[in-house]
């Protein structure tokens, strides 16, 4: 498709020149073949969809891991010099981890898939100047359309005509405030959200009405504009890769120098090549832990499967750790840490002061005693009654509950409906008298009078309630009410008031004032139209997006984990900053917390020295590009950064951060689709428990990876004692592997699924550079796989030099004593800090479950003549027995008794 003809620029352009660049007809409209022959031309109306993953590519993915490559080189080896059963189990540990890692990362995509919104958007065109009714996807540039209150905005639009119109673009913008349009020129060039005479695809209109001229559809819309800002970012690789990989390098290079010596030494010893490769497909067997790819998937997938209840859903098995990793989250405003819906929060009321809304209750309250005569009454008579907005029926609302119980079935502006809505809970027979007066006349709001008026017959008189911009309600009164009582309204008392107004603005309310006065008869004529003057002040009321009620408690919990909580918002620095107070990402002790302007962060962006930035913790009127930027710069800085957001405008900045988190229930598609978290319930806490999930996943990998190669160690280390000295293979490459296929599978999963430690949120992120396996963690390794392996030695130099026992005796002596060895070794992995009875891996069934079914599979399998013969298991006798027990359980009594006196070890 050619690129779609636009007009750049429409906003600083008149209609006629946008219209002239579009070949466009303002009173008419396109004719029916004019806009099939642009369709045609340049396309619909739609963004670029995000391709979705084939079942080969999710197959693919699977294997794409260093760790495999080391298992299909091991099968390969032992296909090609005949180990059948080495080769064929080795295959069966692939398809295994390739089957679980696909099925989960599957399940992950069909519900992402349903939670894609599947409904079409209709658009009122004039084409042919008719009106009609088309799929949003077939409107074109030029096209003209209708918008009225409830209507999403399908496509980038000029104002030809606007009344009372006021648009919700908070998925593009990040502001929470409907925004008001009209359609006069603008003279200066100005940042998206301050174009009042332009409409933005994706957004949507909440009041009035207007008529537009469309100069963008598709990807060359703003939505589109940000969409393309997705596809150019680079996903990061997650810190849980980019560790396996470090630490399979490490395994790689241990083969391949163990391997050599071994070979060469052989060489020289004059050993058949038969027995030099046999002995070197031990050392593959032995150095790699063949289950880890399978226990990693499957720890990971019960992380899934854990945090899917909780209302999380991961889209990718690798995210989960990514989240136990994050040091800092970036979060959006509107949508994620609000409500995204505006609430009446405070009343300043000349005998009552300031009053404060309560609202973690049933219902609002006031915790003051109130005057006897107190002006809230007749604020919340006006706020009724000077009021378009309806609050409908949500008890027959189609909606979901959640949404009916918010009032979401009601229409109008969001102001009015919060007005509404707060006096039916706060006093619901007042609201319902108030229901029963007649109106008698209306002054709609308009932007140059910046007030609203109506006229109610109630009883022997009229009521005239006013409410509007505290300024134009100021200047309207000549009264104020005090004690029930009007008093003369002074200059000076007004600039009282002008300064409280201020006061409330300045902590990011929106706010309203409210006047009224009685009359003996309904004004008519020219009086008619201007009937709000001489009015009766009664006090000012403020509104603001509420913080939902998780949100704070979970960003305390966040510092307490040691991870930074940083808003970045496209809304005011005011709104921003006492959000930040009230979800306590900044405290309330900082009077002038530290928030970065948008238009600042670009100049601190260009300085020699950046630290600045890291310790601010709001950025407010910050565009989707300087989201990118700051991601860009704490990524460079070392942290592994997590951004969440439900909007257009998060998109790009999801995409980029180590973990993108989306809402599910009032994110935008765009946003769910390149998330790699999206939760369900739009709660700030989930992710806390994501978090957590992710810390006690990272703790249970590293338990099972430490588990894995200290007993993979001790396999080396005994195939190298013997076969260096006697040029004996202790143990046969099938034996190792059918151990190895226990122990790596079962002990390993059960403390890879365990609950972790219940702490883990109290303690600091590990430093992101940290590898899975520590230094003092190889020290582990080191000092329990000399144990295992001197005490199964051992026991084989016992059983040759002193029993001088066959070859088949001593073998079985050592495979058996390094089998209990390694079963009974999972219970070394308990932290050293933790009681010796009581502890993560004792309290952990399935860790019993596991040892138990290992030995019993091993004793199965002396039993058994067929799998015997296949083990080359041999009958043995007590004092055999005797020796595999001792030599099996001396290295866990050691590590216990260490344990007990030197907590770390």
């Amino acid at each position: 498709m050619e690129q779609r003809l636009n007009s750049t620029n429409a906003y600083l352009k008149t209609v006629e020149e946008v219209a002239g660049d579009l070949s466009a007809d303002i009173r008419h409209g396109l004719s029916k073949e004019e806009a099939e022959k642009r369709l045609k031309k340049y396309g619909p109306n739609k963004l670029k969809e995000a391709e979705e993953r084939s079942l080969w590519h999710l197959i693919l993915s699977q294997i794409n891991n260093p760790v495999i490559y080391l298992l299909f080189a091991a099968a390969a080896l032992a296909l090609i010099f005949g180990d059948f059963a080495e080769g064929i189990a080795i295959f069966i540990v692939l398809i295994v981890n390739t089957v679980i890692g696909f099925w989960m990362e599957f399940q992950a995509q069909k519900s992402m898939n349903a939670l894609k919104n599947l409904d079409k958007v209709r658009a009122l065109v004039v084409r042919s100047s008719k009106e009609i009714d088309i799929d949003a996807e077939n409107i074109t540039s030029g096209d003209i359309i209708k918008l009225e209150a409830g209507d999403l905005v399908p496509a980038d639009a000029r104002i030809i005509e606007a009344v009372e119109l006021k648009v919700d673009e908070s998925p593009l913008t990040g502001e929470s405030v409907p925004v008001e349009k009209n359609s006069e020129v603008i003279e200066e060039e100005l940042q998206v959200a301050d174009r009042k005479n332009i409409l933005y695809k994706g957004t949507a209109v909440t009041s009035g009405t207007a008529t537009a001229l469309v100069f963008a559809t598709g990807m060359d819309t703003e939505v589109g504009n940000i969409s393309s800002l997705v596809e150019e970012q680079d996903r990061e690789d997650t810190p849980l890769n980019m560790k396996l990989n470090r630490l399979t390098k490490k395994l790689i290079w241990v083969i391949l120098v163990m391997a050599a010596a071994f070979f060469f030494f052989g060489w020289l010893a004059g050993e058949e090549l038969y027995q030099l490769v046999q002995t070197s497909i031990a050392w593959s067997i032995a150095a790699i832990p063949e289950g880890l790819p399978i226990v990693a998937s499957i720890a990971l997938a019960r992380g899934m499967v854990r945090l899917s209840k909780k209302h999380v859903l991961i889209k990718s098995l690798s995210a989960v750790e990514t989240l136990g990793e994050t040091t800092v989250i970036f979060t959006d405003k509107t949508g994620t840490l609000t409500k995204n819906e505006l609430t009446v929060h405070s009343f300043y009321l000349p005998d009552d002061g300031l009053l404060k809304v309560d609202r973690h209750g049933q219902k609002p309250t006031l915790h003051v005693d109130l005057q006897e005569k107190s002006n809230l009454n007749e604020l919340l008579k006006i706020s009724v009654l000077a009021n378009d907005a309806s609050l409908g029926n949500p008890e027959n609302s189609e909606e979901k509950p959640e949404a009916a119980e918010e009032g979401k079935p009601a229409k109008g502006d969001p102001l009015e409906i919060a007005l509404l809505d707060f006096v039916s809970n706060f006093d619901p027979e007042f609201y319902k008298e108030l229901q029963d007066l007649p109106r008698e006349l209306h002054d709609p709001f308009d932007s140059e009078s910046m007030v609203m008026g109506t006229i109610y017959k109630e009883n022997d008189h009229f009521y005239i309630a006013g409410k509007g911009s505290a300024d134009a309600i100021l200047s309207r009164s000549t009264q104020i009410l005090k004690q029930g009582k009007p008093e003369d309204f002074t200059e000076d008392e007004k600039e009282k008031w002008k300064q409280r107004n201020h006061d409330l603005a300045a902590d990011g309310l929106r706010v309203l004032g409210f006047a009224f006065k009685t009359s003996q008869k309904c004004p008519d004529g020219e009086e008619a139209e201007d009937f709000l003057h001489d009015l009766n002040f009664v006090g000012l009321l403020g509104f603001m997006d509420p913080p939902r009620k998780e949100v704070a408690t979970a960003i305390e919990t966040c510092k307490a984990a040691g991870i930074k909580v940083i808003m970045v918002t496209g809304d005011h620095p005011a709104t921003a900053a006492n959000v930040g107070r009230e979800v306590k990402i900044v405290s309330e002790e900082e009077h002038q917390p530290p928030v970065l302007h948008g238009k600042d962060l670009h100049k601190q962006f260009e300085k020699s020295t950046q630290d600045e930035l890291m310790g601010i913790r709001v950025f407010s009127r910050v565009d989707p590009g300087q989201k990118l930027r700051l991601i860009s710069h704490f990524q460079n800085m070392g942290e592994i950064v997590g951004m969440t957001g439900d909007g257009v405008n998060d998109a790009p900045a999801l995409k980029k951060a180590n973990i993108g988190i989306a809402m599910g229930k009032r994110g935008t598609q765009v946003a769910q689709e390149v998330a790699d978290v999206v939760l369900k319930d739009d709660s700030f806490g989930s992710i806390v428990k994501a978090v957590e999930q992710g810390r006690i996943i990272f703790g249970n990998i590293r338990r099972f990876v430490l588990y894995q190669l200290s007993y993979h160690l001790a396999e080396i280390i005994l195939i190298a004692l013997i076969s260096f000295s006697l040029f004996i293979l202790p143990i046969l490459p099938l034996q190792l592997l059918f151990l190895n296929l226990l122990s790596d599978v079962f002990p390993a999963l059960a403390l890879g699924i365990g609950e972790g430690n219940p702490n883990v949120m109290k303690l600091p992120p590990k430093d992101p550079k940290e590898p899975i396996i520590s230094r003092w963690n190889w020290v582990q390794i080191g000092i329990y796989g000399v144990l295992i392996a001197a005490s199964v030695t051992g026991a084989f130099f016992y059983s040759y030099f002193i029993w001088e026992e066959t070859e088949e005796i001593n073998n079985n002596i050592a495979f058996l004593s390094l089998a209990f060895a390694q079963f009974l070794h999972v219970l070394n992995m308990r932290e050293g800090k933790e009681p010796l009875l009581n502890n993560q891996v004792t309290r952990n069934k399935y860790v019993w479950m596991a040892v138990g079914f290992c030995v019993a599979v091993v004793l199965l399998a002396y039993f058994i003549p067929v799998v015997a013969g296949v083990l080359s298991l041999q009958p043995l006798q007590t004092n055999h027995w005797v020796l595999i027990a001792g030599a099996g359980i001396l290295p866990t009594f050691i590590i216990q008794v260490t344990k007990v006196f030197y907590k770390d070890f």
